[in-house]
C-alpha cells in the first residue's frame, strides 16, 4: 500500500518562493482576487490554503475578522512574516480541511484559492465549508479546471496540474452535495482554464 502524499512537505518546501512567484505573475494574482466581490460583504471571512498570505492580506483590510488556516506551518510562517509586515492582525490556524477547527455558522464567507484541487478529500472539505459557513454565507473556489470547452491546451494544462498530484473536479457538483446552492460557475482566464464557482449556504435574511 501506498504511503499518502505528504502535501505539508511539499508546500514547507515552497513557501519561501511563492509569494516572489506570485509577483512575477500577477495574472495569477488577479486570477486568485476574483473572488474578493462575492466577499464584499460577508463580515467574518475564513481563506483555507493562504499560502504566503497575500489575498488574506487583502481580506484582512477589508473585514474585521479574516482567518488564514492552512495545512504547511512553512506558508502560515510567510502568511505571519506578510501580515506583520503591513500591520495587520495575525489570525491563523494549521490543520487539515477536512477536519476544521471551528464551530459551526462561524464565517460569513470561505475562500479557497488554487488549494481545493490539492486536497485528495474534496466533498469532505466541502462538508466543512458548508458546516462552518452561517446561513446565507457563501463559499468561493478559484481553481484550475477542465474545462467545458474542451480545450486541447487547457485539458493539456490540467493534465499537468494532476501529474503534479492535483485533483480536477466537478466543484459545484460536490458543493451542491454538501448542501450549497451554486450561485456562480465561470471559466476565465488562458484557454478558460481557471474556474470560479460560489455556493451559497441556504437560510439567512
Amino acid at each position: 500500500m501506498s504511503k499518502p502524499f505528504n502535501y505539508a512537505r511539499l508546500y514547507d518546501r515552497m513557501a519561501p518562493f511563492y509569494a516572489p512567484a506570485m509577483r512575477l505573475l500577477p495574472v495569477w494574482r488577479r486570477y486568485t482576487e476574483s473572488a474578493l466581490p462575492w466577499l464584499s460583504e460577508a463580515g467574518t471571512v475564513l481563506e483555507i490554503g493562504p499560502g504566503p498570505g497575500v489575498l488574506l492580506r487583502k481580506l484582512s483590510e477589508r473585514h474585521p475578522l479574516a482567518v488564514g488556516f492552512d495545512l504547511s506551518p512553512g506558508m502560515l510562517r510567510q502568511a505571519q512574516r506578510h501580515l506583520r509586515r503591513a500591520g495587520l492582525p495575525v489570525r491563523l490556524a494549521q490543520g487539515d480541511a477536512t477536519h476544521l477547527p471551528f464551530a459551526e455558522n462561524s464565517f460569513d464567507g470561505v475562500v479557497m484559492t488554487f488549494a481545493f484541487s490539492a486536497i485528495p478529500d474534496g466533498q469532505a472539505a466541502l462538508d466543512e465549508v458548508a458546516r462552518v459557513l452561517r446561513p446565507g454565507g457563501l463559499g468561493a473556489l478559484v481553481d484550475a479546471c477542465r474545462p467545458d470547452n474542451g480545450s486541447r491546451i487547457a485539458c493539456w494544462l490540467a493534465r499537468q496540474w494532476e501529474r503534479f498530484g492535483d485533483f480536477m473536479r466537478d466543484e459545484s457538483a460536490l458543493m451542491r452535495a454538501a448542501g450549497l446552492v451554486i450561485v456562480e460557475r465561470r471559466e476565465f482566464g488562458a484557454f478558460n482554464s481557471i474556474r470560479i464557482t460560489v455556493g451559497r449556504k441556504p437560510g439567512g435574511a
